[in-house]
């Protein structure tokens, strides 16, 4: 099969970053290096091609920025981390990481002579993996507070049949309306079932929303770097998915997670499959995951406009463009349609409050540049109830729209150029600082409030309370492993290998690099990054594989006089030698 004929469009192939045997082969007829874009014949890379990587790049600079600007002079969020104890914690991830890393290399060859008992460990695995994450969620849920108690009273409000509609806080915030009617009818769907404790549903639905996350991210790193990589994947998914330090609330921020990284896995397995009876569906259902995501949370769609982004930059000098064109149209046609059928099933149920008094675009654009005190130092662009009072009170459309930019242009002007720029550097490093995204930050609750009072989960309650006796601990292992995922995100500003600059891994970082861009703007705080930590954590471990192959030789574990085994051809052989076994 021509080689154009693979490339589906969307998220490009490339010569796999564990490189099959055809792969490097066709590298090497082309007069390509071995890992170079496998972009069909007569392909150059143009100016615009290359601007992937380097937009990617920027995003590596921030990254590197983030950790050591908050490694000079910390900036908190709602909890002060030790210092001491987050670094010994990254330090401690960080060799844990090695070890898995060395482990796997010695052991690969004796798995893979056992495939039943590998198969067995996988099942245990994921069983086990699910049990603790919904016996986790149920220890330390807490009852609903702030924005997720509308969302929660006013869907079991429906499900239950005490209220006909939607309460007024969505004619305000309609941008969790769609939440708020996708759990309604979960909510309606278990009640019929004969389950009264809803409370207890939501945070079964919470558990096995964090738990797919950690499937779909084990699956994308997998896909992108192999089974080696996946594994890696696992230790910061167990302290950031798993130990999720929002595990007790339901609400946009867990269940927006599954879409970026569900997106990301649809495409790439759209760009691996040869056929197009596969890849058709796949675009599909990656447009209507990022139609439904961006219902629930705006910021899922930059992940799709980042992957269209860097097609269009390899198009250019590019022979056989019809599936990198097919796969836009598609993908943009799907959500362009999945989003006019959701905003009009919307706009005609009789649930829905009217939305006139909605905050507008600008309200949020006001609000981000602002700055107010916060336990452990300054929050910057953070929510203010003042803010959102002078909106809410002005009452025609257009003018509280001028009133956001009014404002916004008003407190630019008051800071001036340099003053504006250091608010903004600021405000990333309090925005990126924070590896328990703002858990504990939002409305009145603490951790004397968790609902459950069983000895044993008060025990568990106590690493994840803000008021328990163990939280420490717990803050200092989210914190010292976000500091590592952002210090070996930056990885390939030192090591620029082709591997790390692919264009799914170029895609990866612009749309990480658009959402920081997003946030500076805009109203933000840690939380709003969560979302997206799967792609923090594939870009880490996809850093850590590369750091892992320089300085970390390991030997396999299998002595090839001794177990050489039935020989390996064509993909297979690729798939073994770089560890993307199955």
């Amino acid at each position: 099969m021509a080689s154009d004929a693979r490339l589906p469009g969307m998220l490009p192939d490339s010569a796999h970053p564990s490189g099959t045997a055809a792969g490097r082969r066709r590298d090497r007829r082309a007069g390509r290096r071995p890992g170079r874009p496998a972009d069909g014949p007569g392909t150059r890379l143009t100016f615009a091609a290359r601007l992937p990587a380097a937009a990617g790049l920027v995003f590596c600079g921030i990254a590197a920025w983030s950790v050591i600007g908050n490694l000079l002079s910390p900036h908190y969020g709602f909890s002060q981390y030790p210092r001491g104890w987050a670094a010994a914690a990254a330090g401690a991830v960080l060799v844990l990481m090695a070890g898995l890393y060395l482990l796997q290399q010695r052991s690969t060859g004796a798995l893979s002579r056992h495939r039943g008992l590998r198969n067995l460990m996988r099942v245990i695995l994921w069983a086990g993996l699910f049990a603790l994450q919904v016996r986790l969620v149920f220890a330390v849920r807490l009852p609903a507070d702030w924005d997720s108690h509308a969302v929660f009273e006013s869907a079991a409000g429906l499900a239950q049949g005490t209220q006909t509609a939607l309460s007024s806080y969505f004619g305000i915030n309609p941008n969790n309306t769609l939440l708020a009617l996708l759990l309604s009818a979960y909510l309606r769907f278990v009640t019929a079932l004969g389950v009264t404790d809803l409370e207890m549903a939501a945070a079964f639905l919470n558990a096995v929303v964090l738990f797919a996350v950690t499937v779909l991210t084990y699956w994308a790193a997998r896909m992108l770097a192999g089974t080696s990589a996946a594994v890696l994947a696992l230790l910061p998914l167990g302290i950031f998915v798993l130990f999720s330090p929002w595990a007790g609330v339901l609400y946009s921020d867990t269940v927006g997670m599954v879409f970026p990284i569900l997106i990301l896995c649809l495409l790439l397995a759209a760009c691996r499959s040869g056929h197009w009876q596969v890849r058709i569906p796949l675009w599909i259902l990656a447009g209507a995951a990022g139609a439904v995501g961006y219902g629930i949370k705006p910021t899922v769609l930059i992940c799709l406009v980042a992957a269209g982004l860097t097609a269009l930059c390899l198009l250019p000098g590019r022979q056989g463009t019809a599936g990198l064109l097919a796969g836009l149209a598609v993908v943009t046609g799907s959500f362009l349609a999945a989003y006019a059928g959701i905003s009009t099933f919307e706009r005609n149920s009789a649930a829905v409050p009217d939305t006139d008094r909605a905050l507008p675009a600008t309200h949020f654009l006001k609000v981000g540049a602002q700055q107010a005190p916060g336990p452990h130092g300054p929050y910057y662009g953070s929510y203010n109830q003042s803010d959102a009072e002078t909106t809410v009170q002005i009452a025609d459309p257009q003018e509280r729209f001028r009133h956001g930019l009014d404002v916004y242009a008003a407190r630019v002007q008051a800071m001036g150029p340099a003053g504006y720029a250091g608010f903004l550097n600021h405000k990333l490093l309090w925005i990126t600082g924070d590896g328990s995204f703002f858990t504990w930050g939002e409305g009145t609750v603490d951790g004397n409030d968790f609902v459950s009072d069983n000895p044993a989960d008060q025990a568990i309650q106590d690493f994840f309370g803000n008021t328990r006796p163990h939280f420490p601990w717990t803050l200092s292992l989210w914190q010292g492993t976000w500091f590592l995922l952002l210090a070996l995100a930056a990885v390939p500003l030192a090591l620029r290998t082709p591997v790390l600059l692919r264009p799914e891994l170029s895609a990866v970082r612009i749309a990480l690099l658009g959402l920081l861009l997003f946030l500076l703007l805009s109203e933000a705080r840690s939380r709003f990054l969560y979302l997206y930590t799967p792609y923090f954590i594939l870009l880490a471990v996809v850093s850590f594989q590369a750091l892992g192959r320089r300085f970390l030789p390991a030997r396999t574990g299998q002595d090839p006089a001794r177990h050489r085994g039935p020989a390996r051809t064509g993909r297979a052989a690729g798939r073994a030698k770089y560890g993307e076994g199955d």
